[in-house]
């Protein structure tokens, strides 16, 4: 939730200087390729101040995105040509291990509207419509006026707008089964003035996220002047961990700083490019421009460490049928972030269709995360792919930007494969399979959509786990003086198609607590067994973390967590365990 903000006279600056450099180079482009001048926008945007890095994006995916002078196709890159990242924070809590999935407020509301009831009524919506059950999980206010700095320093819920407490809306979202996202800014005050940053109060804030339960957080880049901006988020970074809360970390700044290339050591994912609309109006020109700007970042995302092109627009005002399927498709094969930003409550059934398609989110979860790249362009037509997958089969993807259909060929050589191979494609919107297929498979694409495919030498095209939760909240009490066993449970449900093994529980319970988990085909049950024993009265605290493997790629899952709640009412007699 950036603002668009106001152009910095170094921006402009690189902007006139590198308009006139494509004016100049725009008469050689069909002599030395679109490649090479590309390369060219890339080593000066290298070398330009961060404050002009959004300029580049734009450049380059306007410089980029599919023409008729653009030269045919181009030979693919080999697949796994991955940089590497020096490190990665999710290795040690085990989030984000795919895209995160969920909703939020900014690109439909703004911030006005924003309140406990609209919340609430997204939250009962998501479940309703199905979206939580195609994995859809974090959802909260973004921005929205929903806390104040007390004189002490530490904020407090604004109460008028969010009467249940922020704790309270954390609450009521962990219940019904999905987690809390909530919106922070790196600087002295968030983008619209009207909450405060975290500047100074790092430690503060990160400690009273916690106490709120929050399980993701936005942490925004405006009003920062004079801060390095690496080491303010990895301040906030240790400053998360110092609060011993388990949170996803969001950094958006919009590409300032190049985030690729230092933020998968303190966060799990980064906003590569500007703002993807104003709210409540989709822009579908610029969208496509965000997405070929993000497209040119691949080699930066992976397990844990995510490129963001910003919240999705499919379903907004703006858009049609035909051009949320191509958004959700390229969106799904960049592996991006798949965070709704459409009214949940008012959905038409062709918009939940396209955001509850498991086939295509399968797409995006896939546990070896890989970002699918651009093959080729032939005029306004575009090859995307290099995105292997965990079963072995591969996604494809060919985009029209044209007027008119197009007819055109995947051939197998393109995406690696043999060309006299025996593969079956499956067509991940209409849901058909094909073959087997020698050479290739042709399709014809209409104005502005996409065929989107997944190429196998089997006809099996098996889902990935997508992770769902009956709640993420238990909440037990103990009334009796004497000794009790309290027990409470949540289930888990794997909506890919693979049975998954047991879940294994990390270290480090309190004394007071134990899980056993029991495996019932996709679903298995977390029962937590609370011993009151010897506790005194008070209110007690765990979070429980598990962990488990994706059986066919023998890749980790994204770790999952939960929150146990005790109230001891009284004194208990006995001994602690």
């Amino acid at each position: 939730m950036s603002r668009f903000r106001s152009t910095k006279l170094a921006s402009v600056m690189f902007f006139i200087i590198i308009t006139g450099f494509l004016s100049f180079q725009a008469g050689g482009a069909q002599k030395t390729g679109p490649a090479a001048l590309r390369n060219d926008i890339d080593r000066l945007c290298g070398q330009v101040e961060a404050n002009a890095v959004v300029w580049c994006a734009l450049l380059s995916s306007t410089a980029f995105a599919p023409s008729q002078e653009l030269s045919p196709r181009a030979q693919p890159p080999s697949f796994g040509a991955q940089s590497p990242v020096p490190a990665v924070h999710a290795h040690d809590d085990g989030l984000a291990l795919t895209p995160p999935m969920g909703w939020y407020p900014w690109n439909i509301f703004g911030e006005e509207p924003q309140n406990e009831k609209l919340i609430k009524e997204i939250v009962d919506a998501l479940v309703s419509s199905g979206l939580k059950d195609a994995g859809y999980a974090f959802v909260g206010p973004d921005e929205g006026i929903c806390f104040y700095r007390q004189a002490d320093g530490r904020l407090t819920t604004n109460l008028e707008r969010y009467p249940s407490g922020l704790r309270g809306l954390g609450d009521y979202i962990h219940k019904k089964g999905l987690k809390y996202a909530l919106y922070t800014d790196a600087g002295a005050r968030t983008c619209s003035t009207a909450m405060p940053g975290t500047k100074d109060h790092e430690f503060e804030d990160m400690r009273q996220f916690a106490e709120w339960r929050a399980d993701y957080i936005k942490i925004d880049w405006c009003n920062t002047e004079g801060q390095d901006i690496i080491k303010t988020y990895t301040t906030l970074h240790d400053a998360q961990h110092a609060a011993g809360r388990p949170v996803v970390h969001s950094l958006c700044s919009w590409g300032e700083g190049y985030p690729w290339r230092w933020a998968a050591a303190v966060g799990h994912l980064w906003r590569t490019t500007a703002d993807i609309c104003g709210p409540g109006q989709a822009d579908w020109s610029r969208a496509t421009k965000m997405g070929w700007a993000n497209e040119k970042l691949a080699a930066f995302a992976g397990p844990g460490h995510w490129n963001d092109p910003d919240m999705m627009i499919a379903g907004m005002p703006g858009m049609n049928e035909t051009q949320d399927r191509s958004f959700f498709s390229l969106w799904c094969m960049m592996a991006a972030p798949l965070i709704a930003g459409n009214d949940l409550r008012s959905m038409s059934e062709a918009t939940i269709k396209t955001l509850t398609n498991l086939e295509a989110i399968g797409i995006d979860q896939d546990p070896l995360g890989i970002q699918g790249k651009i093959f080729w362009t032939d005029g306004t037509i575009s090859l995307w792919a290099g995105k292997p997958l965990f079963d072995g089969s591969q996604a494809v993807l060919i985009f029209n930007q044209g007027r008119y259909e197009a007819k055109k060929q995947i051939e197998w050589p393109e995406i690696g494969l043999d060309a006299v191979a025996s593969c079956y494609a499956r067509n991940l919107w209409t849901h058909k399979t094909s073959g087997p297929l020698t050479g290739g498979v042709t399709v014809s694409v209409a104005p502005d959509d996409v065929a989107m495919f997944r190429i196998s030498t089997k006809d099996d095209f098996p889902l990935p786990p997508i992770i769902v939760a009956d709640s993420y909240l238990v909440s037990l009490r103990a009334t009796d003086k004497a000794p009790q066993k309290l027990t409470g449970a949540i289930t888990i449900t794997n909506k890919g198609t693979t049975e998954l093994p047991v879940w294994k529980m990390g270290e480090g319970l309190p004394a007071w607590l134990s899980v056993a988990v029991t495996k019932n085909g996709k679903s298995q049950t977390f029962t937590n067994i609370v011993s009151t024993a010897g506790l005194k009265k008070g209110l007690y605290h765990a979070v429980v973390r598990a962990d488990n493997t994706e059986p066919v790629s023998g890749k980790p899952m994204s770790a999952l967590y939960y929150d146990v709640d005790l109230e001891v009412t009284r004194d208990v007699s006995g001994k602690s365990r």
